[in-house]
């Protein structure tokens, strides 16, 4: 299985200064790669790139990892995690910025 971190991931993850969230994130991406077709799949306007999310809290906070499992091509790309609340606003973002690259 391949596994590619977009480098808005990265990047939150790098900037996190909570060693416990990094290791619950670190979980999460475990859990995910062994399991990845439990993610929800995203309505419109993501539907069409069949993206999914994966819900966990970390200290009372709800936090959203969104991925992409392409099964064929044996691959998992980790695109963006946030709170609930910016989550989705930068999930557009991202695959704006995928459409144009």
């Amino acid at each position: 299985m391949k596994i590619i971190f977009d480098c808005k991931f990265q990047k939150f993850v790098k900037k996190s200064k909570d060693k416990d969230l990094v290791k619950k994130i670190k979980n999460e991406v475990d859990f995910i790669i062994k399991e990845p077709d439990k993610g929800v799949s995203l309505n419109h306007p993501f539907k069409k790139w069949k993206i999914k999310k994966h819900r966990f809290a970390h200290k009372k906070n709800e936090l959203r990892l969104a991925y992409v499992f392409l099964a064929k091509d044996k691959k998992i790309i980790f695109l963006a995690i946030d709170s609930r609340e910016n989550f989705y606003e930068k999930l557009k973002r991202r695959v704006k910025d995928y459409n144009h690259e």
